[in-house]
């Protein structure tokens, strides 16, 4: 009768306690959602004092949530029945990880505060900045162990630890990525000494993988303080002979004939960065006997998320403003059809050189929160739009983890990276609109059977007049408006398909359409990789091309296997993604 009235007690009054805990909870997670919704207010110093008071909130609410389920006694009694236990212990455990996460977002924002209030302009400081990434690695820490078996749960607590772990796990993920950026961003920033890195400036109206290379810049850094040299035309260094004696039979056979190593202007048609980026500081070396630390690669794409910042800039001999809606256009369009061909050399290259300038001078002189630029710079990066390349191992193996290397080989799982190069002396990538569609069939000895379809929508006006923009070069084509598209595509290293080569670790195949102007066309790819579903799950890692307008990507997928997850999927292809699908057990 005692255990009888001791339970009956225990159950009154711990509900009572739990009720009184759940005003604290539902005010940590008001905080939490009003912190969330109002994200993008992090990136001004109002936005990041406001958030200050919410987490402050939050955490307060959370605290004190965990100390009533913590300390109520007959939460205690209950804990010493079996299964009700659990769930007690489940409850305790869930306000205690929210609380913490709490904890850790204020020290997180304190510090980040701090980094962007003391950076300006092209200076970055590193003592805060260092001090940033010590919090993020001490906050990755500190949650990394909170996610937690939601096993013998039921009901909302059940459903709160399924939550939460799956808040954690994307935290954990972004803290591990900003951790790793972080801890690169000092080295290359300057905080062991001077660096210098060729800047390579990608035009995606010119298609290589990563965008043709047609003007270059120095980038000196040093101590935070960064300075970028005039950008300069390719011709200006310009090679009689190859700098880099090709080794790769694979890339020797399809890329051999365009002299990746001589010519400026081919040296990215091949689809890891990394490999082209050695290629430009050889290139760099032969054609001025200077040496450089590393790579980075930007394209018109960044120069948008920057003059979003920035504001608009102003150049001689154009008119309007230039800012992030008309970059593009007058770039990769306008300014082709606005010189002929024999002025293209100076006239143009000349502007897009002074535009390139004016965003740097804008940049000095400031007047915009740093953490802004910050988030502008990482959504270049997630759309292979930004690219970096580091010849120093250590530093490279963070610019890999964070995942703005532009590497094909360095990702778990089955890798695909589908590309669209011009193979045309024409600037028609731009009025280029493609869409890509996989369709992948697993067999019950789980082998995975692939058909690309990659349809391809030449948007140039019907018949247009031969011109520098339009065509012909009389040499792959005869014809003005008509789009050559030299399609590649890299799959794993064990995938077979008719006429691939091995390249560079992994298996290329390719084809070549035309498309006239103002009409469309379709390739069709067709891969089988043995032995596709390891350890009862199948996993694809699909890898963006930096084309001005993302490539609609669809998933299909057909098994044999009992494999949980998406039938079809489809997303924008702006950013790397991984799909997984996962066998019963």
């Amino acid at each position: 009768m005692a255990v009888i009235l001791l339970v009956v007690w225990a159950l009154g009054f711990g509900v009572w306690d739990i009720l009184r805990a759940k005003s604290d909870i539902t005010a940590a997670k008001n905080a939490a959602t009003k912190i969330i919704d109002g994200r993008d207010s992090l990136l001004t110093s109002q936005g990041r004092a406001s958030a200050a008071v919410q987490l402050h909130s939050m955490h307060s609410a959370a605290y004190s949530a965990d100390l009533r389920l913590k300390g109520s006694a007959p939460l205690t009694v209950l804990s010493w029945i079996p299964f009700v236990n659990r769930q007690v212990n489940g409850l305790r455990d869930a306000v205690s990880d929210v609380d913490e996460t709490a904890a850790q977002g204020q020290r997180l924002l304190a510090s980040a505060t701090a980094a962007a209030d003391a950076s300006h302009g092209t200076y970055v400081d590193l003592p805060t900045l260092k001090s940033l990434n010590e919090q993020v690695h001490a906050s990755r820490l500190a949650l990394h162990g909170r996610v937690r078996s939601a096993s013998g749960l039921v009901g909302p607590i059940k459903s709160a630890r399924i939550s939460i772990n799956h808040q954690l796990r994307v935290l954990n993920g972004l803290l591990k990525n900003a951790d790793s950026a972080l801890t690169f961003a000092q080295p290359f920033l300057g905080s062991t000494g001077p660096r210098t890195y060729f800047v390579a400036g990608l035009n995606n109206s010119e298609m290589r993988d990563q965008g043709m290379v047609l003007s270059w810049a120095i980038l000196k850094v040093n101590g935070g303080h960064f300075e970028m040299s005039h950008s300069s035309t390719v011709g200006t260094i310009s090679l009689r002979k190859p700098a880099v004696v090709l080794t790769d039979k694979g890339t020797k056979t399809v890329f051999g004939p365009l002299e990746p190593t001589r010519i400026w202007q081919s040296v990215n048609a091949v689809g890891d960065f990394r490999t082209s980026s050695k290629w430009m500081m050889a290139m760099y070396a032969a054609a001025r006997g200077e040496h450089v630390d590393g790579v980075l690669g930007i394209d018109v794409v960044t120069l948008q998320n920057i003059l979003r910042v920035t504001g608009p800039v102003r150049i001689p001999n154009t008119k309007p403003a230039i800012n992030s809606a008309n970059v593009a256009s007058l770039i990769l369009h306008d300014l082709y059809v606005k010189y002929p061909a024999g002025a293209q050399q100076q006239g143009r290259r000349d502007e897009i050189s002074a535009i390139a300038q004016a965003a740097v001078t804008k940049m000095k002189r400031g007047g915009f929160d740093s953490a802004v630029l910050i988030k502008a710079l990482a959504k270049s990066t997630g759309g292979r739009h930004l690219l970096f390349y580091d010849a120093n191992s250590t530093n490279e193996a963070n610019i890999i983890k964070f995942g703005a290397s532009g590497a094909l080989t360095s990702h778990s799982g089955n890798v695909i990276h589908t590309s669209i190069q011009s193979g045309v002396a024409a600037k028609l990538d731009w009025f280029m609109h493609e869409t890509l569609k996989y369709d992948i069939r697993v067999n019950s000895e789980g082998t995975a059977f692939i058909t690309t379809t990659i349809t391809l929508n030449n948007t140039a006006p019907p018949h247009p007049k031969p011109s520098y923009a339009f065509g012909p070069d009389n040499t792959n084509t005869h014809i003005a408006g008509e789009y050559i598209a030299r399609i590649y595509q890299w799959l794993p290293a064990n995938a077979e398909s008719p006429a691939a080569v091995k390249e560079e670790g992994l298996t290329l195949t390719r084809t070549v359409v035309h498309v006239p102007a103002h009409q469309a066309n379709v390739a069709v790819l067709q891969a089988v990789i043995k032995n596709a579903v390891k350890d009862g799950a199948l996993s694809f890692t699909f890898i963006p091309q930096g084309t001005i307008r993302s490539i609609p990507v669809t998933v299909t997928l057909h098994s044999d296997v009992s494999l949980n997850g998406p039938g079809t999927i489809t997303w924008s292809g702006a950013n790397t993604k991984t799909v997984t699908w996962s066998a019963n057990r």
